[in-house]
């Protein structure tokens, strides 16, 4: 129960203040006809070109690079620097305390993302599970979060940040909750 209230009051600063740019964002040209707006329609697929989908992008993308700095009380002091590789797509974010790094991995099924997630549940050693985000969610003991939703994995990874960080203060576990709950906020906005 006490997860639960934590969860619900890490979140209510994030509904009032998430939009993740899509109302903001500039005029983009149309996306592809095949293209979806769900996250799990758009995992990849065998003839779907080598980048990550619209829904992973969200991570690195300077909108919500803002969400996320308003939500933290703290922005970056480096522009982020996406990566994918090996169907991971990540970016970290540069603090002047420390820095955190977010990853999402795009798999082909949920059947397969479902089985990725066990394997790093498995090997993250104790662990706390966490109600209510994503379709599974877990935190590791340095704080680190790792949720699936659909076909996808994303990582929070905290390990590179003080104790407490941001303003106000928040130990570095709310941190990676409050931005895996960010990024799945987004995620629902977007497929709606």
């Amino acid at each position: 129960m006490r997860l639960r209230r934590t969860a619900a009051l890490l979140l209510l600063p994030l509904l009032a203040a998430v939009g993740c740019g899509s109302a903001a964002a500039p005029a983009a040209a149309p996306p592809p006809a095949n293209a979806s707006a769900s996250p799990s329609a758009a995992a990849p697929s065998s003839s779907a070109p080598d980048r990550p989908s619209d829904a992973t992008s969200m991570i690195c993308n300077p909108y919500f690079r803002q969400e996320l700095a308003g939500a933290l009380g703290t922005d970056i002091t480096q522009p982020l620097a996406p990566t994918w590789a090996q169907r991971v797509y990540s970016c970290e974010y540069r603090y002047p305390a420390g820095s955190m790094t977010l990853s999402v991995k795009e798999l082909p099924d949920a059947a397969t993302a479902l089985a990725q997630y066990d394997g790093l549940r498995g090997s993250a050693g104790a662990v706390t599970d966490l109600n209510g985000l994503g379709e599974a969610a877990y935190k590791r003991a340095d704080g680190t979060t790792v949720v699936r939703k659909d076909s996808f994995v994303l990582t929070v990874d905290v390990a590179k940040l003080p104790e407490t960080f941001g303003t106000p203060p928040r130990s570095r576990a709310d941190v990676a909750v409050m931005t895996a709950t960010t990024v799945m906020i987004c995620w629902q906005e977007h497929s709606s």
